[in-house]
C-alpha cells in the first residue's frame, strides 16, 4: 500500500530540522526511520536533508555488487534463491515516509516565509493620507487602471517568489554545510555566519532567469554563477578565504594573532582588482516580482608594503 496525498504530524521534527547535517541528520534519520535506513543514507554519502530530498531513488545503489554494501544489504533486503536482491517493502515504506515529511515541513516553511515576505513588503509601502481626498481618488483611478495587469501578473508574481525562496533556502544551507566543514581549517572561533549581519543574501528574478549575489559585511559584493538549475557559492567561497575580506578576520580566533606571519614574502600580494560593493541598508529594497537591491562601486586595492632596510657600514 503506497502513502501518497496523505498530510503527517511535522510537529515531531525539530524546528531547524531543515538545516541538519552529519551526525545532526543521521540521528534524525534514526530516530524517525531506523537505523537502517540512516546506515544506507551514509554509506551513499547523503548527509543532509537537502541531499536526501533531492535524491531520485536511495535504493538504487543496491543494485550494485560491491562487498561494502553487503551488511546493508543483509539488513534492508531478502536474499533470493538465485542469489538476487529485493528490498524489504518495509524499509521502502520507511523511507517514503521520511521523504514526505520532510517535504511537507519544507512546504510549511515555504509558506511562512511568503508570509513574512508579504508583510514585509507592505511595511515598506507609503502611507496614504486619509483626510486627502483628492490622493485617495487618484490612488484609485490608478489601481483601477492596473487592475487588469496585476491580475495577469500574479500567477507570474507567485512562481518568481516561490523560487526566490527555494534558491534563498538551499544557498544557505550550501554555505552553512562549507563553513561548518571549513570552520576549523579556518580558525573560525565559531561554525556559523549570519545572515543579515555577517552578510545580505540578493535574489532577482529576471524572468526565466534569476540572478544571485551575496554582500559580505566588509563591503564586498559577490555575483553567483549558475550550474545548471543551482548557483555556486564558489566565488564567495575565494572571498572569505582571503585575506582582504575584514569580516572573516574578525571571526578568527584570538590566538591565531599571535601566529601573524612578520615576513613579507609570507603575504600574499593580489593586483588591483575592481569590485562591486553594496551596503547592507541598500538590500532590503523589494518589487511586486523580485528583490532588488542599491548598486555601489568601491575599489579593493591589493596590500603594498615597503621596508627601508639600513645598510651598516663596516
Amino acid at each position: 500500500m503506497a502513502i501518497k496525498n496523505l498530510l503527517f504530524d511535522t510537529s515531531i521534527l525539530p524546528t531547524e530540522v531543515l538545516s541538519f547535517y552529519d551526525d545532526k541528520f543521521f540521528n534524525m534519520v534514526e530516530r524517525v526511520a531506523g537505523s537502517a535506513e540512516a546506515k544506507l543514507l551514509a554509506a551513499q554519502g547523503i548527509r543532509s536533508v537537502y541531499s536526501f530530498l533531492s535524491t531520485e531513488d536511495v535504493f538504487e545503489i543496491l543494485s550494485i555488487s560491491c562487498s561494502a554494501l553487503n551488511d546493508i544489504k543483509r539488513l534492508v533486503c531478502l536474499k533470493a534463491d538465485d542469489d538476487t536482491y529485493i528490498v524489504k517493502p518495509g524499509y521502502r515504506a520507511s523511507m517514503q515516509y521520511l521523504y514526505q515529511l520532510l517535504e511537507q515541513k519544507h512546504e510549511e516553511i515555504l509558506k511562512v516565509n511568503r508570509v513574512k515576505f508579504k508583510q514585509n513588503k507592505q511595511s515598506q509601502s507609503p502611507n496614504i493620507s486619509e483626510n486627502n481626498h483628492d490622493s485617495v481618488e487618484d490612488s484609485s483611478k490608478d489601481d483601477s487602471a492596473l487592475s487588469s495587469h496585476q491580475q495577469s501578473s500574479t500567477t507570474t508574481t507567485t512562481t518568481n517568489c516561490t523560487n526566490e525562496l527555494n534558491h534563498h533556502d538551499s544557498i544557505i544551507n550550501m554555505l552553512n554545510e562549507w563553513i561548518q566543514k571549513n570552520c576549523h581549517a579556518m580558525n573560525m572561533a565559531n561554525s556559523k555566519l549570519i545572515e543579515n549581519q555577517d552578510f545580505q543574501l540578493a535574489i532577482v528574478s529576471n524572468g526565466s532567469s534569476p540572478e544571485a549575489s551575496i554582500c559580505c559585511s566588509c563591503g564586498v559584493k559577490v555575483q553567483l554563477t549558475r550550474v545548471r538549475y543551482k548557483f555556486s557559492l564558489s566565488n564567495f567561497y575565494k572571498h572569505i578565504k582571503s585575506k582582504n575580506c575584514i569580516m572573516m578576520k574578525k571571526k578568527k580566533i584570538t590566538s591565531d594573532d599571535a601566529d601573524e606571519p612578520n615576513s613579507l614574502d609570507e603575504y600574499e600580494l593580489t593586483d588591483d582588482t575592481t569590485s562591486q560593493a553594496v551596503s547592507i541598508n541598500e538590500l532590503t529594497q523589494g518589487s511586486a516580482s523580485s528583490i532588488t537591491i542599491g548598486h555601489t562601486v568601491g575599489t579593493v586595492k591589493s596590500l603594498k608594503r615597503t621596508y627601508n632596510i639600513e645598510q651598516v657600514a663596516k
